[in-house]
């Protein structure tokens, strides 16, 4: 199993200031970068469960942004843990049926990345804007031969 996981937001969606009440923007070009993963890796979505979006909510906001089917997984770090750490994510995939030293984190946020890095988990620092960069970047540090 090849999982990329990816921390939404602030990476792949986002809200003008901090006004949440309508539907976040999504991550220019994300319908291609998504595309293109989508066809060599298996998928995950999180938020942090201290986020005002609950889980359902979030699914809303990715069907609505068509975004929604390249996901294996959509949800919140709530059964998992109160927030997206390395041990978070090994029991994320423990309930995907992990786990594999073939995961990567995608986040828009420089601490998590930098954290998750020292604990010698593959990462990806991605700004919402450059999110059409994120398969190649994920290329880059999963590269190799993909077996379906």
């Amino acid at each position: 199993m090849r999982l990329v996981v990816i921390d939404l937001i602030p990476a792949l969606l986002s809200w003008e200031g901090r006004d949440r009440s309508g539907p976040p923007a999504v991550a220019p070009d994300a319908v291609a970068a998504l595309d293109r993963l989508y066809s060599r890796f298996r998928i995950a979505g999180v938020v942090d469960a201290a986020s005002v979006t609950p889980g359902i909510e979030l699914r809303d906001h990715l069907a609505r942004g068509e975004i929604l089917d390249y996901f294996d997984m959509v949800g919140t770090t709530a059964e998992f843990g109160p927030e997206l750490s390395p041990r978070v994510l090994r029991r994320i995939l423990r309930a995907l049926g992990g786990p594999d030293e073939r995961t990567l984190l995608v986040t828009g946020r420089r601490h998590l990345a930098a954290g998750f890095s020292r604990s010698r988990v593959p990462v990806v620092y991605t700004a919402f804007e450059e999110f059409a960069a994120v398969p190649d970047a994920v290329e880059s540090r999963l590269g190799g031969r993909v077996n379906p």
